[in-house]
């Protein structure tokens, strides 16, 4: 089998336009982890006659995780800008879950995957601390401010996590970044994150249920190489009123996002969807 390098074809990058303004509320920690489901390419640039092959892995510290079972998900999909696929080839390979696809043109994908979700009885409390527990702990704050559950002393909430990453397929053709997935809870670039750098600052709209939410929290890091020591530190940062974020990129290779969205579940009263999502992207060293 032949392993394809996690370096980029030879082509002229489009820059993404990323000045520095940093507009959200950041603050660097250590200890904001949690149970996070992910996807990482083996390469995010991958030539035009391989496959496009892929680890989803749950766990504390990515991109460190533990396999995630092929009949837990849902929904596994390779979206281009204007098709998308069923991924049907998956298995479990020691630590991962593996997915493979071959795309039919060059361009830039999305990988999408949803597990199922997961009901649960609990109390409002119960789902305050499941949140907290779970790196939403803005999500928590939020639905107490707005006393979403007044009059409920229980309720049942449908937890599902949904992880994204992007790859270019060959050299050339169009772009992806910014397809809407369907999903519950989305990260949607303003700018292409294939051609961002250090220094650089990534500007992300959340989306909740298609809808931009804003002052809601979210989680990045890049992650930890050998020769560093500890944990990487976190930035938590809050959406803007048009629903974006603001990441400043600090290191090279590759980082995650993530956030947690509360709705009520369509049609069912005293019931609540709660999404989980991560999107994992590389970061290119500094120019």
């Amino acid at each position: 089998m032949k392993r394809i390098e996690n370096t980029a074809p030879t082509r002229s990058p489009r820059r993404a336009v990323v000045p520095m303004l940093v507009v959200a509320i950041l603050t660097a920690t250590s200890t904001m982890f949690a149970h996070d489901f992910w996807l990482i390419p083996d390469a995010f640039w991958v030539a035009a006659d391989s496959t496009v092959r892929t680890s989803g892995r749950s766990g504390l510290r990515f991109p460190n995780g533990s396999a995630v079972q092929p009949t837990r998900v849902a929904d596994a999909r390779i979206v281009g800008a204007s098709s998308q696929t069923k991924i049907t080839e998956m298995s479990v390979e020691g630590s991962s879950l593996r997915l493979f696809q071959k795309p039919s043109a060059a361009g830039q994908y999305l990988i999408v995957v949803g597990l199922t979700a997961r009901p649960s009885r609990s109390t409002p409390a119960g789902l305050a601390r499941f949140l907290r527990a779970e790196g939403g702990a803005d999500e928590a704050t939020r639905l107490e401010r707005e006393n979403a559950f007044a009059g409920r002393d229980s309720l049942v909430y449908h937890s599902a996590s949904y992880a994204t990453t992007i790859v270019q397929f060959g050299i050339g053709g169009p772009t992806a970044y910014n397809k809407n997935t369907g999903q519950p809870l989305q990260f949607i670039p303003l700018a292409d994150p294939s051609h961002v750098h250090v220094g650089d600052t990534l500007h992300v709209r959340i989306e909740g249920n298609g809808k931009p939410l804003a002052n809601t929290g979210l989680y990045t890091n890049g992650v930890v190489d050998s020769t560093e020591t500890g944990t990487a530190a976190t930035l938590h940062l809050m959406t803007d009123a048009k629903g974006v974020a603001h990441i400043p990129l600090t290191k090279a290779g590759p980082w995650i996002i993530r956030a947690a969205y509360v709705s009520p579940r369509p049609g069912a009263a005293g019931e609540w969807d709660v999404a989980r999502a991560t999107y994992v992207f590389t970061v290119g060293a500094e120019h």
